[in-house]
């Protein structure tokens, strides 16, 4: 954690232009004697302003400031930063993005007014914005519509563990066209960055926009939505040198490692800007170099840059000084040597380039806990001899070669160079030489020369039903530092592998093994991940992105890479044995799906119960005089709208994604073991609410009136009892009232309510019902017992023949069949309900500022349920009508259309749901009735009523 010396202090800095965004506000950060030169508004540091995320606050800075802070004191207050932070009121951004637009307009004030605080050096002042979460999307906000006022004034952005390119979840539209205008105003105003290739001809081009992601631990956004095209670096939190760790969502603000690094990046960009005044340096290159070597590994060999980075440090001329050295050639290919006392001498180790020779090819050395410099690894051509050795008084650096390796304790450096590919370049070179210069503290370092087709294993991802641990290294050798594993098949996100690292046995030494992962089609997402002082270790490795499909490219090169597979190096401490083990993750996989499609469930949910209810429906045939409604638990448990959902939508996706003017099919992208997976996951919350909702009224009806009652916390007790009652015996009322709910505060707010009465109208159907079963069995008992008096009775004086007509279920008391038809009605009320929760929480949060939601993404859909449901509570439903196949076939088309369209834009569920409410509720008030027929009683009392009639006459 980030520890602190004095209390923090935030000073609020006035905001000119901020009378429409009084809830919101701009702090200065300071701490101790700094405070009073806040408070004065006296800044003369490079300026930095943080924009917290999803119900983030402005004190979340603290870490990043206060370590900033202490660094400006070490450095005698010559160079430093200041920092800056927005408070947001802890809006929930994340999922409500009808405040996204208020928040960029005053983001934009604040920038301005920052500008001002710099007094004279306004013109020249560049700052840098940091954005946590969704505060990175707000950062990519303020420069979108490239405005020069704003635009000349941000040096770089700085997103961390945020949704760039695509939101965690889409609950309201306001999320899409916030999304959708940003893409489009950075694609007119910037070029797609790779690096620092694109053109510098648009607005935003000056701009260095990095990404950075939290890895596997950051469960709120996972890896793939941290990358932008528009990025002109990314990086993940467990491959930036010095951090080497996933961070979780919040972790990424306070974690030591992390701000360590950072605020380096930041402090190596500061320049003088005037007389005792900084600011950060103006060109981009630098700016981008500073971000390199801060925040990102050396590159790969075939990348571009790299070859010709590496071209630029064999120029680079390191001299030597034999008389202060000691040269040793060793002939041995494995070896390792450690000097726990140190170094006397610098030591200078040879090792031999010999060509043609597959076993000398490859070269891995690692150096622990020496004093690492630029000149520690090179290359020359060993022609001179000083005493009894060859040596060279000369070599070229091969520093662009070498990579930090992760470790909490030391500092190891590490490098893997291909022997023959080396001396193809540079014919006259015989050695490669390691450098290890004198000192007093334990060093140690390996070497490992070998053939790189006997250190490659080979393996394909499993299937998805397969988790059996298999083998693939049963005893390495103990000069074996080097693996690499290549995995085939391995394309979707949700695929793991449990890579199991034992060590059997080790000299004198504890195990300790580094782990990369590499995948070529998702740039910036190399991690690694290691382990010291551990004999056993578990390394998942999973894709961040979906693989691309195969077509045909424009640049066959940058193809080739993204059809890689994925490859693991594995790298071991020297002197232990290692056993390597690998299987599929059934954890982590279900773990991933959970993390990247668990917002697909509402759709499947709402298919799904649109499908049971359309089997309600259509139990009863259309020549029937009469209208009967199936069960919904039956219905749900039925195997059949499973099987149509997923084989449905699978060829409909397929089917509607060749025509290119129907829109693109969300489901189409997802796999079908996910799917799947989905699908049942949606069945099991059915089932389980179902069965919670029957208990719920068969046992808590009496319990939930009482909860009502104390909600509604009248004084009288005796108006308490009478508007519960007014709910069973005038709905419409209640019905106006949500209505008015809705208007004067939130959508939201009416749905929870109007949830909460529809279970005390269940309720108090099933009392009837039960009353009713209670007296018809007592009739039924007495008639068994009392049947012959009673027809003696009827003897003696019955009036005339008795009928009865056969009615309508509902209209015979039946109060069973009514409320399976208004279940799942009550069903889509909660699942409508629980998608705007968000805007229940926005309006309480702000119930303060405005007593009404503004805007409400909630209304409309709730407004139109409502109406709805004002007239089916009143109507005595369900009717006996004609039509109901046609209303099944609707709640087909809108199942399929749920599970198509909207499990990515949840939002559009609302809309879908208030259009099954429209349709129920059309034809209920508008369908004709079906004909009613007369039966008379059976042939007892058919026979009893002509005798009666004979004694009459």
């Amino acid at each position: 954690m980030t520890y602190m010396f004095e209390h923090p202090q935030y000073t609020r800095i006035p905001v000119q232009g901020n009378e429409r965004f009084t809830k919101y506000g701009l702090y200065a950060y300071s701490e101790g004697f700094i405070t009073q030169r806040v408070q004065q508004r006296s800044f003369n540091g490079a300026p930095v302003l943080f924009i917290p995320g999803s119900g983030g606050s402005y004190k979340q800075v603290r870490s990043l400031a206060s370590v900033a802070l202490r660094k400006g004191i070490d450095n005698n207050w010559q160079a430093h930063l200041d920092y800056f932070s927005v408070d947001l009121n802890e809006e929930f951004s994340g999922v409500f993005g009808g405040y996204l637009h208020d928040q960029t307009a005053f983001i934009e004030l604040c920038v301005q007014e920052i500008v001002r605080l710099y007094g004279a050096r306004g013109r020249s002042t560049r700052m840098f914005v940091v954005g946590h979460s969704v505060g990175g999307k707000l950062a990519q906000a303020i420069v979108a519509d490239g405005r020069e006022n704003i635009v000349r004034h941000v040096a770089g952005i700085v997103t961390i563990s945020a949704p760039v390119d695509k939101p965690v979840v889409l609950l309201d539209h306001y999320h899409q066209s916030f999304y959708n205008r940003i893409e489009q105003a950075w694609k007119v105003n910037r070029s797609i960055s790779t690096g620092l290739k694109a053109s510098t001809d648009k607005p935003l081009d000056g701009i260095l926009f990095i990404t950075i992601g939290g890895g596997i631990r950051d469960i709120i956004v996972h890896d793939g939505l941290t990358s932008s095209q528009f990025a002109d670096l990314h990086a993940m939190t467990h491959n930036i040198p010095k951090v080497w760790l996933s961070v979780d969502h919040l972790c990424a603000m306070w974690c030591l490692q992390f701000v360590l690094v950072m605020n380096r990046f930041f402090y190596s960009m500061i320049i003088p800007n005037g007389r005792n005044s900084y600011g950060f340096v103006e060109e981009k290159v630098k700016q981008f170099e500073q971000a390199q070597r801060f925040l990102v590994q050396n590159a790969d060999d075939d990348d571009d840059d790299a070859v010709s980075n590496r071209k630029e440090d064999m120029e680079r001329i390191i001299i030597h000084h034999p008389e202060q050295e000691d040269w040793i050639e060793d002939i041995r290919r494995s070896f390792t040597e450690r000097y726990r006392a140190g170094l006397e001498r610098t030591r200078v180790q040879m090792i031999r380039i010999v060509p043609d020779k597959p076993a000398h090819r490859f070269l891995r050395v690692e150096v622990l806990n020496a004093e690492q410099t630029a000149n520690w690894l090179s290359g020359c051509a060993a022609i001179e001899v000083y005493g009894n050795s060859r040596m060279c008084q000369k070599s070229y650096s091969l520093a662009n070669y070498t990579l930090q390796v992760p470790s909490s304790k030391f500092d190891r450096f590490g490098a893997l160079l291909d022997l023959h590919e080396l001396k193809q370049r540079n014919p006259r070179w015989t050695h490669v030489l390691i450098k290890i210069p004198r000192t007093f503290k334990p060093v140690q370092f390996s070497v490992d020369v070998f053939n790189p087709a006997q250190r490659e294993i080979n393996i394909t991802m499993p299937y998805w039903f397969d988790y059996r641990k298999r083998t693939i290294l049963q005893d390495a050798s103990p000069d074996d530092s080097f693996y690499r594993i290549t995995i085939d098949a391995m394309t979707q996100t949700h695929q793991t592998i449990a890579l199991d690292l034992k060590a059997i046995s080790c000299d004198g030494v504890k195990g300790t093994s580094v782990v990369k992962v590499h995948v070529p089609w998702s740039e910036g997402y190399d991690r690694y991940a290691f382990q010291e002082d551990l004999n056993q270790t578990t390394v998942y490795i999973y894709p961040p992105i979906e693989k691309p499909q195969e077509k045909e490219p424009s640049d066959s090169t940058v193809f080739e890479e993204k059809q890689l597979p994925i490859y693991v190096d594995v790298y071991f401490t020297p002197g232990c044995r290692y056993h390597i083990r690998y299987g599929q993750s059934l954890r982590v996989s279900i773990a991933r799906v959970v993390q990247q499609y668990f917002m697909l469930i509402p759709a499947h949910c709402l298919a799904l119960l649109l499908l049971a209810f359309k089997d309600q429906l259509s139990q009863t045939t259309p020549d029937e005089p009469a209208f009967v409604v199936g069960k919904l638990r039956s219905s749900l448990t039925k195997p059949g709208p499973l099987l149509v959902l997923l084989a449905g939508t699978s060829l409909l996706g397929k089917f509607l994604s060749l025509f290119k003017a129907i829109p693109r099919i969300e489901s189409f992208s997802t796999p079908l073991p996910v799917s799947i997976l989905i699908h049942l996951a949606s069945l099991g919350v059915l089932l389980i609410a179902t069965l919670a909702l029957w208990g719920a009224i068969a046992f808590c009806a009496n319990f939930a009136h009482k909860i009502i009652l104390r909600l509604i916390a009248l004084p009288i007790p005796v108006m308490s009892s009478t508007f519960l009652s007014c709910i069973h015996k005038f709905p419409l009322a209640i019905a106006v009232l949500l209505v008015a709910i809705a208007l004067t505060a939130c959508g939201g707010v009416s749905l929870l309510c109007a949830a909460a009465v529809y279970f005390v109208l269940l309720s108090k159907a099933y009392e009837d019902y039960l009353e009713n079963f209670v007296f018809h069995t007592a009739r039924r008992i007495a008639a068994r017992l009392f049947g012959a008096r009673e027809r003696d009775g009827a003897d003696s004086g019955s009036p005339a023949r008795r009928r009865r007509r056969r009615r309508p279920a509902n209209e015979t008391g039946d109060e069973l069949m009514v409320i399976n038809f208004h279940l799942p009605l009550f069903f889509l009320v909660i699942l409508l309900a629980l998608l705007n929760v968000p805007s229940v929480i926005t309006w309480a949060k702000n119930y303060h500022y405005s007593n009404t939601l503004q805007p409400d993404p909630s209304l409309v859909p709730a407004l139109a349920v409502l109406a709805c449901l004002a007239v089916l509570w009143q109507l005595n439903t369900p009717r006996n009508l004609y039509g109901y196949e046609v209303l099944a076939a609707l709640l087909v088309i809108v199942a399929f259309v749920s599970v198509l369209y909207c499990q990515v834009h949840v939002y559009r569920l609302n809309y879908s749901m208030a259009i099954v409410f429209i349709a129920i509720t059309l034809h209920q008030i508008f369908a004709p009735k079906r004909r009613e027929v007369e039966e008379v009683v059976d042939s007892d009392e058919k026979e009893q009523n002509e005798d009666n009639n004979k004694v009459a006459c």
